[in-house]
């Protein structure tokens, strides 16, 4: 058997076996927090019809699923929740409408998370001005699902991934795995803006610290997706990066409005971009990015250009502590080779590679590994990634740092490149619809009779 086919059978023996289905006397926060206290790995909390009101936060550290009864039935008011479930359980948040100062905060390490089928309607994030909000506690990193949501108005980042608080080493030192379940992935969902004009820094997905996030067979009104490099003080780039198979709708005034320029901004990291399309242009649809070339420095151990002497170090180990900066392996707790250089050192464009910029894999010294992209359209015409004009061109160069597929006004000729820069590439795209969809689905409303009913 492929290796790429194994973790679906890891998928399928975590999924625990029902042991009860508890009801909540009503959706008030007081009452599903005391259904959820007595339940167990394996239950079902069941969130009535209603609309309620929560002053706090629902904590969730049990491999359970929180189901409410659908959009628009169950509501929820400032509907915030914690999630801090172990790696080795599975859980689930499904079925609800929030409003308000609301959302997910997501620290545990579990790599079997599904929130679904929910309904964000003009939120502001409860943690960090996030409203999904993967961030996990030093040394986890977790993986999941988030299908069939919609995100309208938001006024905060909408979705946010980030390895953990210790920077995003951990991310770096395991293999890209383009294809893989180790991401987060983000599909059959809506993001839109419908206001005359919008904050332009509440985008619908952010992206650093080594995250790993999938975007796939979504639409989007009047909103941009964004990820970012080794720029901000202690936190790696995003780590890798999917996205295809989405439809972009524009509207230019929106766009003149609010400053937004581009439809997808990258600026470091690695992965693909493909099949995607923008019914309308902004003139740069995809962007391509790399701050540190000669543009903006950041905090420690960021704070230079890759133009510098190449001799700056900082260190890569895994232990869950953030990148720092250090002369010696001993300064990273003695573990060899985690003392690194923070650029390369190329004799022929000082800094090259900058730290985890587009095109660049592994997290000690970085080899080039092109990103690829293709058969991303406004019409018939083909998008080619711009760059960004106000940073060194040098440091991302087509045919080296990336490739795209044929510009032509053929579909079938817009292939997926297969080699670029004479580093050879294979991709295959995760299977779809995630199967994670089908693992733990359930029609909405749930219907009693149910076999416990706590109050």
């Amino acid at each position: 058997m492929p290796q790429r086919f194994l973790p679906l059978l890891a998928i399928a023996a975590m999924q625990p076996a029902l042991a009860a289905d508890r009801s909540a006397a009503s959706c008030s926060l007081a009452d599903v927090s005391s259904t959820l206290t007595a339940s167990a790995d394996g239950d079902r909390i069941i969130v009535p019809a209603g609309s309620c009101s929560w002053s706090g936060a629902l904590t969730i550290s049990k491999g359970v699923q929180v189901i409410g009864q659908g959009v628009g039935v169950t509501n929820i008011a400032g509907g915030r929740i914690t999630v801090n479930v172990a790696d080795g359980k599975s859980w689930r948040v499904s079925g609800l409408t929030i409003t308000g100062t609301g959302g997910f905060n997501v620290i545990g390490g579990s790599k079997n998370g599904r929130i679904d089928h929910i309904a964000f309607n003009s939120v502001t994030g409860f943690t960090e001005n996030r409203i999904i909000w993967i961030n996990p506690t030093p040394g986890n990193y977790s993986a999941g699902l988030i299908d069939h949501i919609t995100i309208t108005d938001p006024k905060s980042i909408g979705i946010h991934v980030r390895e953990d608080w210790g920077g995003g080493n951990n991310s770096y030192a395991r293999t890209l795995g383009l294809g893989g379940l180790d991401a987060w992935y983000v599909e059959d969902s809506s993001f839109s803006q419908n206001t005359a004009t919008y904050d332009v820094s509440s985008p619908l997905a952010d992206c650093d610290g080594g995250g790993r996030i999938v975007f796939r067979h979504n639409t989007i009104d009047n909103n941009y997706f964004e990820m970012h490099d080794a720029i901000i003080g202690g936190l790696r780039s995003c780590r890798k990066w999917e996205i295809y198979n989405n439809t972009w709708t524009t509207t230019a005034s929106k766009l003149a409005a609010t400053g937004q320029f581009a439809q997808v901004a990258i600026r470091g990291g690695n992965g693909v971009i493909f099949n995607n399309t923008f019914t309308a242009s902004t003139g740069v649809d995809i962007v391509v990015d790399n701050y540190r070339a000669g543009g903006q420095t950041g905090g420690s151990p960021w704070g230079q250009t890759c133009q510098a002497s190449g001799t700056a170090k900082a260190c890569l180990a895994t232990s869950g502590s953030p990148p720092r900066s250090c002369s010696a392996d001993s300064d990273c707790g003695g573990m060899a080779g985690s003392c690194v250089k923070i650029d390369g050192a190329s004799s022929s464009l000082a800094g090259y590679p900058c730290r985890d910029q587009i095109g660049t894999d592994g997290g000690g010294a970085q080899t080039v590994r092109p990103a690829l992209f293709w058969n991303n359209r406004v019409g018939t015409s083909q998008v080619a990634p711009t760059v960004e004009g106000r940073f060194d061109g040098r440091y991302l160069v087509e045919g080296r740092d990336y490739c795209i597929g044929p510009t032509t006004s053929s579909a079938d000729d817009a292939t997926q490149p297969t080699s670029c820069g004479g580093v050879a590439i294979s991709y295959t795209p995760y299977t779809y619809p995630h199967p994670l969809q089908s693992s733990s689905s359930q029609a909405f409303p749930l219907q009693p009779p149910l076999n416990v009913f706590v109050r």
